[in-house]
């Protein structure tokens, strides 16, 4: 009989742990979304208060380097994230069922944004510079970018100064075929710099 309770005992603690962990389990990246996942992101989306904590793992800032453009940030976001981003551009009069159209049109990509600036050792080379930018995803192996553009960043000084070119956002995705909920690596490499790393942790990323 002892040995009956100490087996009850042992497995309801082991259920315990179990429970304890599932949900991080389930925060796990994964694709494609289920409607109740879509429906999830887009309320943290419509949360003000709490998005920019959400998002802030998806994302990694690096200093100004001795020479050459800074790659000011790394960032990448899984399709849940993307619901997210998508549905905090539109905090008025978007809904849930729009952040599942917008969703269902995008597809299942995993979505990188360099942002790289110049500095006083790198000026301006010209609005097309984020055509120069080399953006990789990395996991055991490199994998190509499924589509790439960008923008130069101004800055807007006093009326009729006109603007300035400080930098660039660079967009890059990737497709989701055999990437694992494991580390996957960035590596960015902007002309006169050195390749800049970013390491994400996709199994504890949504």
């Amino acid at each position: 009989m002892r040995f009956s309770r100490r087996l009850a005992i042992v497995a309801q603690l082991t259920a315990a742990i179990w429970a304890a962990f599932l949900p991080q389990f389930a925060l796990a990246y994964d694709h494609p979304l289920s409607d109740e996942a879509v429906r999830d992101a887009y309320f943290i989306g419509q949360d003000v208060k709490n998005v920019t904590q959400f998002l802030s793992p998806y994302v990694q800032s690096f200093p100004v380097p001795d020479s050459g453009p800074q790659v000011a940030e790394i960032a990448l976001s899984t399709p849940y994230a993307q619901v997210v981003e998508v549905s905090a551009q539109h905090s008025v009069g978007y809904s849930a069922g729009q952040a599942a159209e917008d969703y269902r049109k995008r597809g299942d990509v995993i979505a990188v944004r360099v942002k790289v600036l110049f500095t006083p050792t790198y000026p301006d080379p010209g609005d097309d510079f984020w055509r120069t930018v080399s953006v990789t995803l990395i996991q055991k192996k490199p994998m190509g970018a499924t589509h790439v553009s960008g923008e130069p960043i101004y800055l807007y000084g006093s009326p009729g100064d006109g603007a300035v070119s400080i930098g660039a956002n660079v967009y890059v995705q990737f497709s989701l075929a055999g990437v694992k909920s494991n580390s996957v690596q960035v590596d960015v490499r902007a002309p006169g710099g050195d390749t800049v790393h970013a390491t994400f942790d996709l199994s504890s990323l949504r």
